[in-house]
């Protein structure tokens, strides 16, 4: 039973990771293709309306799904189902009436908000057209928690999925429509993609739950063997807001980050010396800087993701010597990942601002911004640790104290001439240096694991500076030959030193021995007989 617990847990996760990847990679591509219809300065505009939306969202939702979840597994597991289906009945009124204030609330702040923080009136549109989308999204919440509280990731996996093409589709379309109409109502006609995604996740889980409603209720019939009294609606409300308050506060953390940086950097730019629209600039950081910088850290989402559940059974058996080698693989693996993402960013940052955004002013941002994918690989790790060793509040406090941080680097340097916003990319990066170092000190301090520099530093910095070398070198020289060919040499230049670079990059690692036959075992599908072949030449070890 034991065993099947642990697949089946396995699986779960395994199923969401896959839906979550490719929502990002989805998520990805819709911001080039946004960034190409609307500009920098549409971008601008829609990422204004973004981290209020995710503000009033979590306030909204975050908890519910994960207390749900939570409270519903127990249930069940007591022999208490029809409990179980209360506590989801009472989630979802709660849902209801608490997504509905809040979308109606953040409607109502959309003019003054973009009043008193000198958004501009375009502002006003993408802000308006997104306040819908919580209502939706909070009820989906409910049904997601509902199917994980039965532990039953399939639902959820496939409404993320279809709730992300639907929103893609939306968005692209409606930008592209209602370009015409002015920039503010294109961007908020990509805002409404929250919307018609979130209708169509929502709509996807209460088609599944109807689809098994039967079984759902024989369930919950089949289940109570013993007689158990049932709770009152009062008693349910205040279970979900235990447990759904605390996780609330500490999802708040990253979208008020976002926030803070939308209130300060527009405003402090138009306090500077400018020529360049602050909206913009803020487009350039956000919608093509920052969308590099944070693709690559979808591997380390997925590692910190696999993490958790790891170093919590290590810790739940009390095994101390296990919890320090699954730190150790865990922070070795980030950087491994995070490092060389950050110095190719660096490397190549004109090449793929021009190619992919075609934006190439903001190559000097993403120079400054690249180095943030090291820092929060680092962080996603090491606040998976200390999760799965119980001490949940110590990453959220130094996000925060992060984030107070980036505002104050944010609010003296974006309006110093010299910085602009470059400043801000500053200040992200430090803000994110600062809590991945916090939560490095706690990680030591919990676990007491050997800090290995040539694992940890030598080796990954030695690979990653001759792979930097060769490409910064190797791309004009590639350039130039394929000038001589096509007229798209700049484009195939770009895409073909990155290929190599990762071929490089590996093969570096291989020669040095940083990779080991663990490691390999993440590859889908080959990683074993790929690791056995190369455990038999004497390039990896366990």
């Amino acid at each position: 039973m034991g065993e099947e617990k642990a697949q089946s847990f396995i699986k779960g996760a395994a199923i969401l990771t896959a839906a979550g990847l490719i929502a990002k990679v989805m998520g990805f591509a819709y911001r080039i293709i946004l960034t190409r219809i609307i500009g920098t300065r549409g971008m601008g505009l829609y990422q204004v309306a973004y981290p209020v939306y995710t503000t009033l969202l979590v306030v909204s939702r975050s908890g519910i799904p994960i207390a749900l979840a939570k409270l519903i597994s127990e249930k069940i597991s007591l022999g208490d189902r029809k409990a179980a289906f209360q506590v989801f009945t009472v989630g979802r009124y709660m849902a209801f009436f608490i997504g509905l204030f809040v979308s109606i609330l953040m409607a109502v702040l959309a003019k003054p908000l973009t009043v008193l923080f000198k958004w501009g009136p375009e502002a006003y549109y993408p802000i308006l057209a997104i306040s819908p989308a919580i209502f939706f999204v909070s009820l989906m919440a409910t049904y997601r928690g509902f199917f994980q509280g039965l532990q039953n990731m399939v639902p959820t996996a496939i409404s993320q999925i279809i709730e992300q093409f639907i929103r893609m589709i939306t968005m692209i379309g409606l930008s592209y429509l209602l370009l015409s109409k002015g920039l503010g109502v294109a961007a908020a006609g990509a805002t409404f993609g929250a919307v018609t995604g979130s209708i169509a996740g929502l709509l996807t889980l209460i088609f599944i739950y109807y689809r098994k409603r039967k079984k759902i209720w024989k369930f919950i019939r089949d289940g109570n063997k013993v007689s158990v009294k049932l709770a009152n609606t009062g008693q349910f409300i205040r279970e979900i807001a235990l447990l759904a308050v605390p996780i609330t506060l500490g999802a708040l953390v990253q979208p008020l980050m976002n926030l803070v940086d939308t209130i300060i950097v527009p405003m402090r730019l138009q306090a500077g010396v400018l020529v360049q629209d602050p909206m913009a600039l803020f487009g350039e950081l956000t919608a093509v800087a920052m969308t590099l910088v944070n693709f690559p850290t979808i591997i380390t989402i997925s590692l910190a993701t696999s993490l958790v559940p790891s170093i919590s059974e290590a810790f739940a058996l009390n095994k101390e010597k296990l919890i320090k080698y699954r730190t150790q693989a865990g922070l070795r693996l980030a950087v491994l990942i995070s490092l060389p993402a950050a110095a190719g960013l660096f490397v190549l940052a004109e090449p793929l601002t021009t190619v992919i955004f075609a934006v190439p002013t903001a190559a000097a941002i993403l120079r400054i911004s690249a180095w943030g994918v090291l820092f929060i690989g680092l962080q996603h790790t090491s606040s998976a640790i200390l999760n799965g060793i119980g001490k949940t509040r110590v990453p959220a406090a130094n996000l925060l104290l992060g984030a107070l941080i980036n505002a104050l680097i944010n609010y003296v340097l974006t309006a110093h001439p010299a910085f602009g916003i470059k400043g801000a990319a500053f200040g992200t990066v430090t803000g994110f240096a600062v809590a991945a170092l916090l939560n490095l000190i706690y990680v030591k301090k919990y676990t007491h694991f050997l800090l290995d520099l040539k694992a940890l530093v030598i080796k990954p910095v030695f690979a990653v500076g001759v792979m930097g070398l060769i490409v910064y070198r190797g791309f004009s020289l590639i350039d130039f030959l394929l000038s001589k060919i096509t007229r798209y040499h700049y484009s195939a230049a770009t895409f073909i030193i990155v290929l190599l670079a990762v071929i490089l990059y590996f093969l570096i690692l291989l020669v040095i021995k940083a990779i080991r036959y663990n490691d390999l075992l993440m590859i889908p599908k080959v990683g074993k007989s790929f690791a056995e072949k190369l455990k038999k030449i004497g390039l990896v070890r366990n």
